[in-house]
């Protein structure tokens, strides 16, 4: 995957499902001490993980996308960096609460991204979310977090960006196949 969340989480995740799967109690305490590697015995026969066994020399994660996706992911980034650097240099005045909802946009935005970089089904939804946020931050904030003392008509340019890239990323998802993860227990 090309997501930060899920690349940052996936390992505690894979922790939580093997301390729920075990049947010892004392496995289920004990996996969150354990060296890196390490699993409960009767975990590893019942759910294999995928390991790489040589890093040099492995297949490394690849989604042949389009020319008008790469476009667009390249778009996104551009903007995301507009955003965040926004953020950057103004966290004072932008200020608290406003700073963690503004953390939150970003969040999503990052998400709703590159689930779609990966090809997933599930990214429009994530677009929606982040447009919906968006939306309702310019509406809550009446001209994004006080960028709009800079430039008058900011908030309809941010609003229609908003509604735009809801629109790219439904026509991307639709023009994308999905990309289809193997099955470690099969393969």
């Amino acid at each position: 995957t090309w997501n930060p969340v899920k690349i940052n989480f996936v390992h505690v995740w894979l922790l939580a499902k093997d301390a729920w799967h075990t049947k010892s109690w004392k496995d289920k305490l004990r996996i969150w001490w354990m060296p890196t590697g390490w699993r409960p015995a009767d975990v590893v026969e019942t759910y294999p993980v995928y390991k790489i066994d040589d890093v040099y020399n492995f297949d490394k994660y690849v989604v042949n996308i389009s020319k008008k996706l790469a476009t667009w992911v390249w778009i996104q980034m551009v903007v995301l960096l507009l955003f965040v650097s926004y953020l950057f240099g103004n966290i004072v005045t932008i200020g608290s609460p406003a700073m963690f909802l503004y953390g939150g946009y970003i969040f999503l935005f990052v998400y709703a991204f590159t689930e779609l970089m990966d090809a997933n089904r599930y990214a429009l939804g994530w677009e929606i979310a982040k447009t919906v946020f968006g939306i309702a931050l310019l509406f809550y904030t009446g001209e994004w977090f006080g960028a709009g003392k800079w430039f008058t008509g900011l908030k309809y340019i941010l609003l229609a960006y908003f509604i735009l890239s809801c629109l790219v990323t439904a026509y991307l998802v639709n023009k994308t196949p999905e990309v289809k993860v193997p099955d470690v227990k099969n393969a």
